[in-house]
């Protein structure tokens, strides 16, 4: 009878080890990557002191105020003027391929 019981222990704990290990080793695994893959914050660091100097095309080819109001570039300035046409829903038109200013690659992350 004795015997029956320490069997009977035996294999639940055999079960339990068999059944509970590889579930406690997946959740730790889990926990270990996502704490590994998480985005760390960054500490400040001193801040670059450099000034970037933005050039906009109305001030290169000197357009009038009147032609500035209804430029898309104008009304987007802080885009580069091929791109404020699209995001004004216009076409880059044959005019910006051979303009100083067209550099798509550059902005290509």
């Amino acid at each position: 009878m004795f015997q029956d019981v320490i069997d009977t222990f035996a294999i639940g704990f055999m079960f339990a080890l068999r059944i509970g290990l590889p579930i406690v080793l997946t959740l730790a695994a889990g926990y270990w990557l996502e704490k590994k893959l998480a985005p760390r914050e960054r500490t400040p660091q001193r801040a670059r002191t450099a000034k970037i100097i933005q050039i906009h095309c109305w001030e290169i080819k000197k357009c009038e105020n009147a032609r500035r109001a209804h430029c898309a570039a104008y009304q987007h300035s802080e885009l580069p003027c091929w791109l404020a046409r699209q995001v004004a829903g216009d076409k880059v038109g044959p005019e910006c391929y051979a303009c100083a200013f067209y550099k798509p690659e550059r902005m290509a992350a």
